[in-house]
């Protein structure tokens, strides 16, 4: 009897390894840091992940999905299989050093463009949304260097505090819309001449437009430079 039970068990453990092996292989704490880091990457969040490589999960086949624990919070993450989930886990998360408060300047920082408070899906982007901080330069892919090129644009999703903003996560406004009324500006910083004019076209910040002199009204290309201002193309 006992001969026909230990046959029994052993049956029984080979068909579980059976099927977790059919399910996929093993997945790591290696595997979830990974896809940890691009998902975090995205959202502009400067965490690294808390879990040993070597730490073995359940198998998964699927897409495994990375969210905050907490809407806005990204201290704990909820790691999933799939969706809907077959299985998750939750790891806690740290600030790497770009984040940590008084980050200074060092041979490979550069300083970029972070939120200064919770961004709501939708809303404008004002100044007081935003300051300047030092970040390390293999962080700032797609970053912003400059604040005055993200006031008046729209938030695409919620942006944590404290990250970093990036072109995934607005929804850019044009600078100068057709038939706006729009400065001129042309010369030298040490002379330089303005006047009025229109704009024939839409255009974001850099763009080519056509543009009508309302003095002379002739017509040229100019290149937009700010809100409602452009400058002629020679």
């Amino acid at each position: 009897m006992k001969f026909i039970c230990k046959v029994f068990l052993g049956l029984f453990c080979f068909i579980q390894a059976q099927g977790l092996h059919a399910e996929g292989k093993l997945i790591f704490g290696s595997d979830l840091k990974k896809v940890a880091a691009e998902r975090l990457a995205d959202a502009g969040i400067l965490k690294i992940v808390l879990v040993s490589d070597k730490r073995a999960y359940f198998p998964c086949a699927e897409k495994i999905y990375i969210l905050p624990k907490n809407e806005n919070n990204w201290n704990t993450i909820k790691a999933s299989c799939g969706n809907p989930s077959l299985w998750s886990v939750f790891l806690r998360t740290k600030n790497t050093n770009a984040q940590n408060e008084g980050a200074s300047q060092t041979d490979s920082s550069v300083q970029i463009v972070f939120t200064k408070q919770n961004i709501p899906k939708g809303k404008i982007i004002q100044q007081e949304d935003l300051e300047m901080k030092w970040a390390s330069s293999r962080s700032t892919y797609g970053a912003y260097v400059q604040i005055e090129n993200i006031i008046g644009h729209k938030a695409k999703r919620n942006i944590m505090r404290n990250s970093i903003i990036k072109a995934q996560h607005i929804v850019p406004m044009n600078a100068v819309n057709k038939n706006d009324a729009i400065i001129i500006t042309s010369g030298s910083s040490g002379l330089r001449i303005s006047t009025y004019g229109q704009a024939l076209a839409s255009g974001k910040l850099g763009d080519m437009i056509l543009v009508r002199n309302s003095s002379s009204n002739k017509e040229f290309k100019a290149i937009i430079t700010a809100s409602k201002k452009v400058r002629p193309i020679y």
